[in-house]
């Protein structure tokens, strides 16, 4: 009796020391990998390890985990379609959860700690946004590039030079009266590892568009601006859901297909020409011009003079 007790003590000692070792953890680039397929994640790559390997952020795993999230709007937010820039091909992309935050300044807070995607970890500065928290319009381009990436503000080089020019020139407004932000918060850079070059800039990708657009969206909800001024074809493309070029939809008047006031309270966007584009083809200041004058009429008498809002 005593030396079956024995045996069966040996094995279950056995079994145990089994178990031990299937529960030990494994090693830290093991660990590592795994910690990138959960969410929420504290893990944050090293921006060396973003720039040698290439590693983009922890992305959620199912569209079940987003909508436990907590961020206001989650189910508006889980299948939105956006658009891969520069390719003009509309692709199916989960933008990241955002805990809900009280005040603007502690969503800038939030973008300036942001690891969401590879952008955070390659920029100088996150480029949150500019000028009056409770403005009427809201002027969105595509992403930061060299000076905004080193500045930390947006459009403040040629293009911002000439969007404050058409501001005051048209509309009466200085940039400190309206709000402008971009798609993306952070320099979407050809080769991260020179964030001095200049020529480096590139479209956003539809995975960084995804990560980046819900701050957006809180951005919009803190301000609740009577318009949107979409500034070229990627923000005009990501905001409207369709897959057109500027040239086509600009000028008209559109609703902003995200209920961020609940029903029957949409927002109206008004495409038109990213200032870059100005500065390339001078014949399109015609068009702004013509754009701007629409959208003084919306802000001074909130009517659409350019026909019934289009969907």
């Amino acid at each position: 009796m005593k030396r079956e007790l024995a045996e069966a003590a040996k094995d279950l000692a056995a079994y145990v020391r089994t178990l031990d070792e299937n529960l030990a953890e494994p090693p830290r680039s093991v660990a590592t990998k795994k910690l990138c397929n959960i969410w929420p994640v504290d893990f944050e790559p090293s921006r060396s390890d973003v720039r040698r390997a290439g590693l983009q952020a922890c992305k959620p795993n199912s569209a079940k985990a987003q909508a436990k999230s907590g961020w206001p709007g989650d189910a508006e937010f889980l299948c939105r379609n956006t658009s891969q820039a520069g390719t003009g091909k509309v692709l199916q992309s989960l933008p990241m959860p955002l805990p809900a935050v009280s005040t603007m300044d502690s969503l800038a807070e939030k973008v300036r700690k942001c690891r969401k995607c590879g952008l955070g970890h390659a920029r100088l500065n996150a480029v949150f946004g500019v000028g009056a928290y409770k403005a009427k319009v809201v002027f969105v381009g595509e992403g930061p590039g060299f000076q905004e990436d080193h500045q930390g503000e947006p459009f403040v080089g040629r293009s911002g030079q000439l969007l404050d020019k058409i501001l005051e020139t048209v509309l009466g407004f200085k940039r400190s009266e309206v709000y402008i932000a971009n798609i993306v918060k952070c320099h979407p850079m050809k080769n991260p590892e020179n964030p001095e070059s200049h020529g480096n800039d590139r479209p956003p990708t539809a995975e960084e568009i995804s990560a980046c657009r819900p701050y957006l969206d809180e951005q919009l909800r803190f301000i609740k601006p009577a318009c949107i001024v979409t500034l070229g074809s990627v923000p005009t493309r990501v905001l409207l859901n369709i897959d057109k070029g500027i040239s086509t939809v600009r000028g008209r008047w559109y609703d902003y297909p995200v209920e961020l006031f609940g029903p029957g309270h949409p927002i109206k966007v008004l495409p038109t020409y990213h200032p870059a584009a100005l500065l390339r083809n001078p014949n399109l200041k015609r068009d702004v011009w013509e754009d701007m004058k629409a959208l003084k009429s919306f802000l001074e008498t909130g009517i659409n003079r350019q026909g019934p809002a289009c969907r």
